[in-house]
C-alpha cells in the first residue's frame, strides 16, 4: 500500500520537532551544583596554657618566585583538532561575543529553526542554480559560487546538521526548495537554507550554552523562547573543512 505525500511530510515535521526538542532538553555542561547545607563548625578545643618557649631563629627570606603566566584560554573539546575553538574563560563558558546582548539572524532549514550571530555573518545571497559542481565531494557539498571575488563552497545545510536517520528519511520526503545562502567564515562557506527569518537580539541568559563539543560541534547552544539552535560558525566551518558532519 502506497503512502500519501502528505503523511510523509507530516512524519518528517514530527521527526524534526522531536530532534529540536532533544536539543532544547540538553542539560548545560556548566550547570552549577546545588550548594551544600551549612554545617556549624565544631567547638574549639580547650588548650592548656603552656610555659613560654624560645622562638627558633628566623631563616633568611627566599628570593621572590618568577611571575606566573596567565592561563591559556579554555579550548572546546572535540574529536578533531581542526574543529576546536578557543573561547575566553568567561562566566559559564559563554563565548566572548555573547558576554553582552548580541543580535542574531533566524533562518529555517527543511523545517528546522536555526540562528546565526551577526558578528559571524558575512552576508546573505539569493539561491542560484548555476553552481560549479565539484566531483569527489561529500553528498552535502552542492558546488562553488562566486561572491565578490571569493569562491564560496555551498553546502546542503540540512544534510549537515540533521541526524543520520533523518538524512536517510529526507531522500523519501518532499524537500522544500532552497531560497537563500547564508555566508560564513569570511564567505568561504555558504549554508543553503529554505528561508531567512527575523533579526532578534538575545541576552546571554537566553541561551543554554554548551561547553563540551564532542558531538555536534556546530551547536553553540539552544534558544528556548525561539525554539531554535544557535550555530557556532567557527566550529561548523572547521567541521566542513575536515569533511565530517558530526
Amino acid at each position: 500500500m502506497s503512502t500519501k505525500p502528505g503523511s510523509r511530510l507530516s512524519g518528517h515535521q514530527q521527526a524534526l520537532g522531536d530532534y529540536l526538542a532533544s536539543l532544547l532538553e540538553e542539560v548545560p555542561d556548566y550547570a552549577p551544583a546545588e550548594p551544600s547545607p551549612a554545617v556549624e563548625p565544631p567547638p574549639a578545643p580547650v588548650l592548656e596554657r603552656l610555659p613560654a618557649m624560645p622562638l627558633p631563629p628566623v631563616a633568611p627570606a627566599e628570593p621572590p618566585a618568577a611571575p606566573v603566566e596567565a592561563e591559556a584560554p579554555v579550548v572546546i573539546e572535540t574529536s578533531d583538532a581542526a574543529e576546536a575553538e578557543a573561547i575566553p574563560a568567561g562566566e559559564q563558558g559563554i563565548p566572548s561575543w555573547a558576554q553582552a546582548p548580541f543580535p542574531c539572524l533566524l533562518f529555517t532549514v527543511d523545517g528546522l529553526n536555526l540562528a546565526v550571530p551577526l558578528v559571524h555573518l558575512n552576508g546573505i545571497q539569493p539561491w542560484r542554480e548555476e553552481l560549479t559542481p565539484m566531483p569527489n565531494h561529500q553528498p552535502w557539498y552542492l558546488g562553488l559560487a562566486r561572491n565578490q571575488g571569493v569562491n564560496t563552497r555551498v553546502v546542503d545545510t540540512a544534510l549537515v546538521v540533521l541526524p543520520s536517520e533523518r538524512r536517510q528519511a529526507m531522500a523519501q520526503a518532499e524537500r522544500q526548495p532552497f531560497g537563500n545562502v547564508i555566508l560564513i567564515d569570511e564567505a568561504r562557506w555558504g549554508l543553503a537554507c529554505t528561508a531567512v527569518g527575523d533579526m532578534i537580539t538575545l541576552q546571554p541568559d537566553d541561551v543554554r550554552w554548551r561547553s563540551q563539543r564532542g558531538r555536534r560541534p556546530w551547536l553553540a547552544g539552544t534558544v528556548i523562547k525561539e525554539m531554535c539552535a544557535l550555530l557556532d560558525t567557527t566550529a561548523l566551518a572547521g567541521m566542513l573543512a575536515s569533511g565530517r558532519r558530526d
